[in-house]
């Protein structure tokens, strides 16, 4: 297996100094922002970072771009050690910073993009070259001698991704990507991150979320972070064997008494009367479903639907952190 990203037993505890704590003996306060976190990452993969706001999600990011050290485990991007190879792991990511203050206000998309394109030790035709292509990328073409000002959140997101690509990085950061953007622009940028950026360049993407929808319709993998650990981690499948050994289903039968079905073990949940069909939910284990038509058959009971009912990820979610607490 081939892992972009490997972290294991990571650790960040922050101290808070302050006039009290040096001139009045006051303690010292510490937060533990991450609490031995293990996680690994498939090249080519959306990997996602889910939590509640505070539960250590920015400070992992920051950790992977290492803009902070951590103060115990071990970790390593692309095979470089993330401590003793640093300058080596900042050619390997693409940081998609959100916030608009990393911008420069008076200039142009194209012209703070010509701006980070130097840091990067890009020049002359090669830099030209490079800003034009990301540019075409993110659908900002017609936006480019627009000032940065008079960008929409969706087009200054879109500008921060083609910024993270000007090194052409393996894995990009995404630290709450769709903050504070309408429905529609939180589409498109998914759409880009997806069909684009992942599916067609092949980039590793970090996608650091607390909304668990665009969690479940972005990522292949995820972590559930939970007051600096990760409580769990997989696809979504695993998450959801993860909380229960049953699932619900729904059924739709000849109108019977329900005492016919619970007979059989039937306890009907959320029923209805529908065209001549009772149509109720069950919880069951999968390999009893079978049985449970076998038997309503028998009764001469005509079934004409049964199908699972899916398990959201906000159900998962719910369950495995109020275990954890």
């Amino acid at each position: 297996m081939s892992y972009t990203v490997e972290l294991k037993d990571i650790t960040k505890v922050f101290i808070e100094r302050s006039w009290g704590t040096l001139l009045l003996r006051r303690p010292i306060r510490k937060t533990e922002a991450l609490r031995g976190v293990s996680l690994s990452v498939e090249r080519g993969e959306i990997f996602g970072l889910l939590g509640p706001n505070g539960a250590g999600k920015t400070t992992l990011i920051k950790i992977l771009a290492t803009l902070i050290l951590p103060d115990g485990g071990s970790g390593s991007v692309c095979g470089y050690d993330l401590c003793s190879q640093s300058s080596r792991v900042r050619r390997m990511i693409g940081l998609v910073n959100t916030s608009e203050r990393s911008f420069y206000w008076r200039l142009t998309g194209k012209q703070n993009l010509n701006f980070f394109a130097m840091l990067y030790n890009l020049s002359g035709v090669q830099k030209k070259k490079r800003i034009d292509e990301l540019l075409e990328l993110v659908g900002l073409n017609e936006k480019a001698d627009t000032l940065f000002m008079k960008y929409s959140d969706g087009q200054k997101q879109r500008l921060a991704i083609a910024r993270a690509l000007l090194s052409d990085p393996e894995i990009l950061l995404m630290d709450e990507p769709t903050k504070s953007l309408d429905p529609l622009a939180a589409s498109a940028l998914i759409d880009l991150t997806v069909n684009e950026l992942a599916s067609k360049k092949g980039k590793t993407v970090l996608w650091c979320t607390h909304n668990l929808k665009e969690a479940e319709k972005v990522c292949s993998r995820l972590a559930i972070i939970h007051k600096g650990k990760v409580i769990a981690s997989g696809d979504l499948q695993h998450m959801k064997s993860l909380i229960a050994t049953e699932s619900f289903y729904q059924m739709s039968v000849d109108n019977c008494p329900i005492e016919k079905l619970q007979k059989i073990g039937i306890t009907p949940l959320r029923r209805i009367h529908n065209n001549g069909h009772l149509e109720f939910e069950v919880k069951a284990q999968g390999k009893d479903i079978p049985l449970f038509i076998k038997d309503l058959v028998g009764m001469g009971i005509n079934v004409h639907a049964c199908k699972e009912k899916p398990v959201e990820l906000d159900e998962v979610f719910e369950k495995l952190v109020s275990h954890a607490d």
